[in-house]
């Protein structure tokens, strides 16, 4: 790990309190694609300029691409807190935008079209919770609630010895950072870490897996011991042109790929799919040939039963595994047996894993790439 030195200092109540300026702040950034100042905020970007602006088309997909999952701050200090001033971006904001757009009725229809999803196929319950996660050397001590203003984030050091706190962002908010600060000595640190690339829908974003430590993506990078980019967006499927500009970043050591499962009811048949995931992985390949890719396919949900304009469930994991396969350095996970087909393991009880599924998804992709999977 490399730290960078600060860039000010004052004292106040006998105490000094270490500010960081803007090329701190970015440095304790990991997992990101670029960042975006405005307003004097700064705001971390996990998707190119270039997939922004694909994702832009659509008012949901511009708002899942604004989400910061996966991203975290690291720092090293002697003190025992560090503060951030932050303004957080509510759901309620954005809205008037969504009535605009989408217009009430077909707003309302959406909300009763996933409400009925649920009773049928699942339990009925859907609990979003949202926060910043804090480790301090490893250990998981604390989860804030992301809000606008200041955030204190305390810890245990009587002895003021060198610890390391890394902040995980939430899952759905998206957080302008101000103002980085803390008690005594406070660096930015770079994780030192290989990159890898988590490609995929809200499953991947890690949608209600009950804080952004739980997902499978950062339990995943945790066990392989590398930082991921989280290119999960809430809704999405196999295009092509979601890749576009993810050419500029470093080449990863390490790529995942999980689309599917949305796939499966918005393409209008399997002949489409065939050529959406082809071009998909053309690309994919064009971009980073030599570097190995994991493509898991969808895991069970609770309609698995039934058929839709494109096919059954199996037709579709079929066609990933044809397209994926025709790529070198490929390997596959089956998603159907990584995680239980139980609702216990599902935080709508059909749909999106909770904590235990994702813990579960984590292990049993582990073990597929450990295992080399089907090559």
């Amino acid at each position: 790990m490399k730290r960078k030195n600060i860039s000010g200092a004052f004292f106040r109540n006998n105490e000094v309190i270490m500010v960081l300026d803007r090329s701190d702040i970015e440095s304790a950034a990991h997992n990101i694609a670029w960042v975006e100042e405005k307003a004097g905020l700064l705001y971390f970007r996990r998707f190119t300029p270039a997939q922004m602006e694909v994702y832009h088309e659509d008012l949901l997909f511009r708002m899942m691409s604004r989400c910061q999952t996966g991203i975290y701050l690291l720092f090293q200090t002697t003190g025992n807190y560090i503060k951030l001033v932050l303004k957080k971006t509510s759901v309620l904001k954005i809205l008037p935008m969504v009535l605009k757009e989408l217009g009430v009725p077909k707003l309302v229809g959406m909300g009763l079209n996933t409400k009925e999803q649920i009773e049928q196929y699942g339990d009925g319950r859907l609990y979003i919770d949202d926060a910043f996660d804090i480790f301090v050397d490893g250990e998981l001590v604390s989860s804030i609630k992301p809000k606008s203003g200041r955030i204190k984030i305390k810890f245990k050091n009587p002895g003021h010895d060198l610890k390391t706190v890394k902040i995980c962002f939430p899952v759905f908010a998206e957080i302008g950072i101000k103002k980085v600060c803390g008690n005594r000595e406070l660096y930015a640190l770079k994780s030192g870490k290989e990159k890898m690339f988590s490609f995929g829908d809200s499953i991947t974003q890690g949608f209600v897996a009950g804080s952004p430590s739980c997902s499978y993506v950062a339990r995943l990078a945790e066990k392989l011991d590398m930082d991921a980019l989280n290119q999960g967006i809430g809704g999405y499927y196999f295009c092509a042109h979601s890749l576009n500009g993810i050419e500029q970043l470093p080449v990863p050591k390490l790529i995942t790929v999980a689309y599917g499962t949305n796939d499966w009811h918005i393409v209008k048949d399997l002949e489409t799919f065939k050529e959406n995931t082809d071009n998909y992985f053309h690309k994919l390949n064009n971009l980073f040939h030599d570097t190995p890719k994991i493509v898991i396919t969808p895991i069970w949900r609770g309609d698995i039963e039934t058929e839709t304009p494109i096919g059954a469930f199996s037709d579709i994991i079929g066609v990933i595994k044809e397209s994926a396969l025709s790529i070198p350095h490929t390997t596959i996970v089956e998603g159907l047996s990584i995680v239980p087909h139980e609702k216990d393991c599902f935080a709508d009880g059909w749909l999106h894993p909770n904590a235990v599924g994702f813990h579960l998804m984590a292990e049993g992709i582990y073990n597929g790439i450990c295992l080399g999977g089907k090559k």
